[in-house]
């Protein structure tokens, strides 16, 4: 085997353990992180950052309490741009925590 095969095997296992235990792609978690600002775009960018993703429900860390339902208001617009670049059922709901102080 080739070890080019080899890594497409690793990869493919890796996936589905992730799957099995519950985690998120580690591909979609990288790319949430890096093109956060980018991707959800306003009212979110600035003022959130994503945590992580449990299931199909992308955690969200809001820069304040006030700014909270402000941002609940924009969760539709929000899954929609996902779904366009993650594909359906990657992120189906958003639940948005304050910032930890720190």
């Amino acid at each position: 085997m080739s070890p080019e095969r080899d890594l497409e095997h690793v990869s493919d296992s890796i996936d589905d353990m992730f799957t099995r235990m519950g985690l998120p792609d580690p591909e979609v978690a990288a790319a949430l992180s890096s093109e956060w600002e980018a991707l959800a775009g306003p009212p979110w960018s600035g003022r959130s950052r994503p945590l992580y993703v449990r299931g199909s429900t992308l955690v969200v860390e809001a820069s304040s309490a006030s700014i909270i339902a402000f941002l609940r208001y924009g969760e539709a617009d929000l899954i929609e741009k996902l779904e366009k670049r993650f594909g359906r059922r990657v992120v189906e709901t958003v639940d948005i925590q304050l910032a930890r102080p720190g």
